[in-house]
């Protein structure tokens, strides 16, 4: 062990002279790539062949020089595990290079970074195999090259990382023995990583005091993915939407209502899980109104409920909502019984009828109400006895609170607050 760590220490300083030696000739002489290289890998060739082209643009060409000799003899000392043989060529030189010895097949470790859960699973996954296609990339040149290759053989395997780890950096270590090569790669975030994770669920069947309760225990089951490199998060977004699904199914508020469940995820430093539960035939929803500028108008309180059955063609639902609303008024506690019908025209734009109790009067009723918050929203409604509009044009701020220029005759103020 003592004279593996000595190799590795020698691997360190010669890989640095020889990358600061080659720094200066590629920068005094250019990027000439005329000569041709024979004997090594595709992902090493560039690197010597930049080096090569370097060192013979510094060659004097005068009678008096060797050249091919002259380069054959600073390869052989650069390239380190390799014989090299310069033939002249018709305008630039040959140079095939041999391996001195048949190198041992290198022993790639991985090792992980720390995660919980889900994100454990999917590096696993994606790393699998990776091992060996390292050790069979660094296996095609021999241990000697090791001491100067190691940015070419990063480079390489950088490629391999990105196309299955993208966002995630590594850092390589290679450790020589006599006889045995061993390289470890180990892992990291980039600095583009999850810094927080932000729910939000939208739904016509669930209250939102329940929603805003499952929002908030959904936050802890997807800590998980904090920490983690953007561009991975976003590779696994269908994992994660999957199991933000499975988790919102367990729920009894979400399983007690039969209601169905999808999730998009959208990777970010800020990540949105945007997730619709909603009944394929259940509506449900409770609210208390207050109302400004408006003389005779005092709070009240309401309830929601509506039965839609099934009746699809293709992916539109084409049965009518059977409904039911009571409105409570909160100043003498009298109640107010609307019955109705309508249909989803359009998504989420309503158009049906109503009779509401005691008056006994028939109503039109229209209306526009967004599933998702910031959104603007429309209420119609006109009774076909008194011939009596009432009109809502209001913006919803959060899943509380909406507030809308409210007309019934009179122009005023009017604010919701949904439960």
């Amino acid at each position: 062990m003592r004279r593996a760590r000595k190799r590795t220490g020698h691997i360190s300083v010669s890989a640095k002279c020889f990358r600061a030696a080659a720094l200066v000739l590629l920068l005094a002489a250019g990027t000439c790539e005329a000569l041709t290289v024979t004997g090594v890998p595709s992902w090493l060739e560039g690197a010597v062949t930049r080096g090569l082209s370097a060192v013979w643009d510094e060659i004097p060409n005068d009678v008096m020089t060797d050249r091919e000799g002259t380069l054959e003899v600073v390869a052989r000392r650069l390239f380190a595990g390799y014989d090299v043989r310069v033939e002249a060529g018709h305008d630039e030189p040959a140079i095939f290079f041999r391996s001195k010895s048949i190198p041992p097949k290198p022993e790639v470790r991985i090792i992980p970074p720390a995660l919980r859960d889900m994100a454990v699973d999917w590096f696993s996954r994606d790393v699998a195999g990776m091992p060996d296609e390292v050790s069979r990339i660094a296996g095609e040149i021999p241990q000697g090259a090791l001491t100067w290759a190691d940015e070419a053989l990063r480079e390489r395997v950088g490629e391999i990382v990105r196309s299955r780890l993208p966002g995630w950096e590594f850092t390589q270590q290679i450790y020589i023995a006599e006889s045995s090569t061993s390289i470890s790669l180990s892992f990291r975030p980039s600095s583009e990583m999850i810094l927080a994770v932000k729910p939000s669920l939208y739904s016509r069947t669930i209250p939102v005091m329940f929603r805003s309760d499952l929002e908030a225990k959904l936050i802890p089951e997807m800590s998980p993915l904090i920490g983690l490199p953007v561009r991975w998060a976003g590779r696994h977004a269908r994992e994660i939407e999957k199991v933000a699904r499975k988790y919102l199914e367990d729920r009894n508020t979400v399983g007690n209502m039969r209601a169905a469940v999808s999730v998009s995820f959208k990777a970010g430093r800020v990540s949105d899980i945007d997730a619709r539960v909603d009944s394929r035939s259940l509506m449900f929803s409770v609210w208390v109104s207050a109302y400004a500028g408006l003389e005779g108008r005092y709070p009240e309180a309401g309830a929601f409920f509506g039965f839609r059955p099934v009746w699809r063609i293709g992916e539109v639902n084409l049965a009518p909502e059977v409904y039911t609303e009571l409105v409570f008024a909160l100043d003498d506690f009298g109640v107010t019984y609307r019955l109705g019908t309508r249909f989803e025209l359009l998504e989420n734009f309503w158009g049906g009828i109503e009779y509401e109790m005691p008056d006994g009067e028939l109503f039109v009723r229209m209306e526009y109400i967004p599933v998702k918050i910031r959104r603007p929203y429309a209420r119609w409604r006109w009774g076909l006895r008194e011939w009596e509009h009432e009109l809502g044009l209001g913006y919803r701020f959060d899943e509380h609170i909406s507030a809308e220029i409210y007309y019934n005759g009179n122009i005023g103020i009017r604010g919701i607050w949904n439960l």
